[in-house]
């Protein structure tokens, strides 16, 4: 039997182990999925110890572990769909093959797969918004930054980091600068969101901030907003939040992290349990409709 898990502190909420163990029923492969609670970073690398000992072909990380997974593995892949940037070190997905700890991360796959779905081109998108400065923002201004570099020069593009601790803002700015990214960078605090919202074109929240288990909800005022704004909330539990029910109102078009859960979850799929059907898993409506179902409106 294939196993493999998910590591986070709050583990509870976590819904991978529904998504893996639905397509290994699907699918008829011999192998589990487990959540597994970790205290602090400590217990975070003992627990790794302990699945390398035990046979596990690999485990997901979420919060507040990626970048801390990220110090520990052996080798870090770059390809279509694992986006690591090394100035703002993440992890999501560690294979562990040959004793050794391979570290992906398909944050960025996730979400890209999904809001290209979503929005007919990004060519408008001139402004972007990121709330947060953690694991999956990184991964998602670092993707951004790479889907436009090979774009036109000499169109400007902005990118505006905000985010409670403005230290964390300007260390995730500063690092998307050393990397060269070809869009205007600037960060500032979450109090700065209404003096950058009104030429927003893409919106993206990467906080946990409205997610269930969260105490402190997400509570923004977009009517100054443009009303082609898109908004993205990559929290999917509870389906629809604060933010995405402030978009609803103003009847801007917007999405939850629902698709981009499925999505970052088949990659690591593929890999802890050799299956090379991508696609197969891209479009399992049931899944969806199932996790709708369990996390609930």
């Amino acid at each position: 039997m294939m196993k493999a898990a998910v590591i986070g502190n709050p583990i509870k909420h976590s819904r991978s182990p529904l998504i893996h163990n639905h397509w290994l029923k699907k699918l008829g492969i011999d192998g589990s999925y487990e959540a597994i609670h970790a205290e602090n970073e400590t217990d975070f690398i003992r627990t790794v110890k302990q699945l390398k000992e035990n046979g596990y072909s690999g485990f997901n990380i979420t919060i507040p572990f990626k970048k801390i997974a990220s110090e520990i593995v052996d080798e870090t892949i770059n390809n279509d769909l694992s986006l690591y940037n090394k100035e703002a070190p993440a992890i999501n997905t560690i294979k562990i093959e040959n004793n050794k700890l391979v570290g992906y991360n398909t944050d960025y796959y996730g979400f890209s797969s999904l809001l290209y779905k979503k929005i007919e081109s990004l060519e408008k998108i001139k402004n972007i918004i990121i709330l947060g400065a953690g694991g999956a923002a990184k991964s998602i201004a670092y993707g951004l930054s790479e889907n436009f570099r090979n774009r036109e020069k000499d169109e400007k593009r902005n990118l505006v980091i905000l985010n409670r601790s403005l230290l964390k803002a300007e260390e995730l700015s500063f690092a998307l600068k050393n990397s060269e990214s070809p869009l205007k960078i600037s960060h500032a605090s979450l109090d700065k969101f209404e003096e950058n919202i009104e030429t927003c074109d893409l919106l993206i929240n990467s906080t946990s901030l409205g997610m269930e288990g969260i105490d402190t909800s997400l509570t923004l005022n977009l009517d100054n907003s443009k009303k082609e704004l898109f908004v993205y909330d990559i929290v999917y539990s509870p389906l629809e939040t604060n933010l995405l029910s402030s978009a609803r109102k103003l009847d801007l078009n917007f999405t939850n992290g629902l698709g981009m859960l499925i999505n970052q979850a088949a990659p690591a799929f593929c890999l802890f349990y050799n299956y090379n059907n991508l696609e197969n898993l891209l479009e399992d409506k049931p899944l969806y409709e199932k996790l709708e179902e369990n996390i609930g409106a």
